[in-house]
């Protein structure tokens, strides 16, 4: 019987980058690139911001040790705190002596031919992210996995947004609470983590789940106990 298929259909696939693939992207933003696009990536990946919000900062957003930053969220406009690493810290003050003055403030300015705007936008920032994984990519391949649409669209599996992502999953496998991390993501609705933990746990676990469950099996058909390594007989 021949299947004849007229549409195949796919699954939503929710992409996360590995930690190999983190330490990729920030030795080669850090050695490669400049402190400007090294501190964004550092605000996306051990603060879990987004590229509008980090964008947009302001060195008056930060408290007098720079400890804390004061954020508007993209989606709920809601503005709040943020806690922040001595790592994190560290890295600002460091960006801040060897840049400063900014002008009016901001510390990711952008000049173009068409004047100078208050900051950069979340577009430059993405364009900045992709001239990044092309570089990456000639090494790194991987790091240019991608999808093509009908409607040509193409979507990249490691984007600027793969960085809240990875401070999402990995403040997750720390904490393993799920209201603790929505409060950490600033979530309005708790549910919202569901989107990206359901399908990263099953990521994740999916070949250590295959293995526990059919290794009895596998082992029991083969009789490994009597010393036979392979199926005979079907």
């Amino acid at each position: 019987m021949v299947i004849i298929v007229k549409e195949i259909k796919e699954k939503k696939t929710n992409y996360f980058m590995t930690d190999e693939e983190v330490g990729l992207l920030w030795k080669y933003a850090r050695d490669r690139w400049s402190s400007k696009f090294s501190m964004m990536l550092g605000f996306a990946l051990f603060r879990g911001m987004r590229v509008g919000e980090i964008v947009a900062i302001n060195i008056t957003d930060f408290n007098k040790d720079f400890t804390k930053l004061k954020v508007i969220f993209e989606k709920s406009h809601i503005e709040d705190w943020l806690p922040l690493t001595p790592q994190l810290t560290g890295m600002i003050k460091e960006y801040i002596t060897k840049n400063r003055p900014f002008k009016d403030g901001y510390l990711f300015s952008f000049y173009s031919s068409k004047g100078k705007a208050p900051h950069m936008t979340a577009g430059v920032a993405e364009a900045f992210f992709s001239k990044m994984r092309k570089i990456i990519g000639r090494d790194h391949p991987e790091f240019l996995d991608k999808k093509n649409f009908d409607n040509g669209y193409t979507r990249y599996r490691i984007t600027f947004h793969s960085c809240r992502r990875w401070f999402e999953t990995r403040i997750y496998d720390n904490i393993k609470n799920k209201k603790k991390l929505a409060d950490i993501m600033r979530y309005i609705d708790a549910n919202t983590v569901d989107t990206y933990l359901n399908p990263y746990e099953t990521w994740k676990e999916e070949k250590n789940t295959l293995h526990l469950t059919f290794e009895h099996y596998f082992n029991a058909f083969n009789n490994f106990s009597e010393g036979q390594t392979m199926l005979t007989m079907f």
